[in-house]
């Protein structure tokens, strides 16, 4: 083989490999960028808020939907938000109730019932 072809040839393998070993970089940075956001996702602070009740709808569910219901509280900051109640608490419009908000790292905000 000729000096030259064999130096073309080591230059296509080892470019193969290049791509290769890109290829293989960006999935484990994609696989680390995964579980980097899951575990801000689970890094979350807490905090008691007042609210009202001003609506409650049934629970449209797939299982034991008779159990719960949607419980839409204005907070004394004045937004709206959805929780789940069980019936059994028996919550009326009107009545005046304690959530608790959670601050994810991530910037989602969810809320559940105290």
């Amino acid at each position: 083989m000729r000096e030259e072809t064999r130096k073309r040839l080591e230059r296509a393998l080892w470019i193969d490999r290049a791509k290769k070993l890109g290829i293989a970089l960006a999935v484990v940075a994609a696989i680390g960028l995964a579980f980097g956001y899951e575990t801000l996702d689970l890094s979350v602070s807490n905090s008691d808020v007042q609210g009202t009740v001003t609506d409650i709808e049934p629970l449209v569910s797939k299982q034991n939907a008779a159990d719960g219901e949607n419980v839409i509280v204005k907070l004394d900051a004045g937004q709206l938000v959805r929780v789940l109640a069980y019936k059994s608490r028996g919550i009326k419009i009107g009545d005046h109730i304690q959530v608790v908000e959670h601050h994810h790292a991530t910037g989602r905000v969810t809320h559940t019932l105290k």
